[in-house]
């Protein structure tokens, strides 16, 4: 829905992203944005559109970022980034995926402008990395096959 806030167009509600965590060989999947004089990490995946599945925005999210066909398994917890002056608010949607063919999937970084890197990282490089939102805690709790929180909570990385 949107409000109309004197000649400006404000967002009034959440936006959806969803995620697709990829491990292999022991390694995530990680793709870097360079916005707004920032270099982070990701999972990647990406914005909801109207009248679209959170497993179909993933699927599509995914091709466009990586280039992989990938196969939503499960959702595994969800996180909130609330920008401190509330002019935005993102619900982030975290599922285990899969890739079909991975002999055969070539993975190769997106065209968008933000999208400047794309590796499978260890858990002793993920440890090091700046990641949005950060989930770094449940994504080392995740690859080490222990329990996870399906909550979050609202995080804001500075």
């Amino acid at each position: 829905m949107m409000k109309k806030q004197g000649e400006k167009m404000e967002e009034t509600r959440p936006r959806i992203r969803v995620a697709g965590i990829l491990i292999e060989d022991d390694k995530i999947l990680l793709i870097q944005h360079h916005k707004n004089n920032k270099k982070y990490w990701l999972i990647p995946g990406g914005g909801n559109d109207w009248g679209e599945t959170a497993k179909e925005a993933l699927i599509r999210e995914y091709k466009e970022e990586t280039n992989m066909n990938i196969e939503v398994d499960e959702f595994l917890f969800f996180s909130e980034t609330i920008y401190p002056n509330k002019e935005r608010h993102i619900l982030n949607l975290f599922f285990r995926i899969h890739r079909n063919e991975k002999n055969n999937s070539i993975i190769k970084l997106g065209d968008e402008a933000v999208l400047t890197d794309l590796k499978f990282v260890t858990k002793e490089e993920l440890k090091t990395m700046i990641v949005y939102p950060n989930i770094k805690e449940n994504l080392l709790k995740l690859m080490n096959g222990e329990k996870i929180e399906n909550y979050l909570g609202s995080l804001w990385n500075e």
